[in-house]
């Protein structure tokens, strides 16, 4: 998941809005910009296996070949239930996910070492989360599913191979397949 600092930055890493009029941290998990109206609440409390956010099908379609369920701290230390998606093929890669039910993605907003930009994603809205000054690292989506609940995924090369602008296709794509399982899931 995302680490939230580079190994050359030091102290406690705040997330960084790269949105116009971008807000200090309001400490809530609703988004202060205006995000998109859900298309459907996805509540995320009830999903015992997140590694259910892919299909067979869906796991194929992206190249994945393991996926290995887990939890992830993603926000606030508190750990959410996770999967790691995995492509052993060339080029390597992986994609992360974690059902956060304790936190909105108003956590992203405010200032630190992260770039985060405002997205739309099959109609939810979501903030684009990658470490400021690199192109090289991942790109990650926060997606708003439902209220104080954020579906966050990321898309990890491991190695060479990758582009930022591939990554955050990658991202989107695993995500928008994960948000149609998501809404079969209830």
């Amino acid at each position: 998941m995302l680490a939230g600092c580079s190994p050359s930055t030091s102290g406690d890493p705040k997330p960084q809005t790269t949105t116009s009029a971008a807000p200090e941290s309001t400490g809530s998990s609703v988004p202060t910009v205006a995000f998109p109206k859900r298309p459907q609440e996805l509540k995320l409390e009830g999903i015992p296996d997140a590694c259910s956010v892919l299909t067979t099908e869906q796991q194929e379609e992206l190249g994945i070949d393991n996926a290995k369920p887990g939890t992830q701290d993603v926000v606030k230390g508190k750990d959410s239930p996770a999967c790691s998606f995995r492509a052993n093929s060339r080029p390597l890669y992986s994609y992360e996910v974690a059902l956060v039910a304790n936190e909105g993605v108003g956590y992203w907003e405010g200032s630190g070492n992260l770039d985060v930009a405002q997205k739309t994603v099959s109609g939810y809205g979501a903030y684009e989360v990658r470490l400021a000054g690199t192109t090289t690292g991942d790109c990650a989506l926060a997606i708003d599913v439902a209220e104080g609940q954020q579906f966050f995924i990321s898309f990890f090369p491991i190695g060479d191979g990758f582009t930022q602008e591939q990554m955050c296709q990658n991202v989107v794509k695993g995500a928008e397949l994960a948000l149609t399982t998501l809404q079969t899931l209830k």
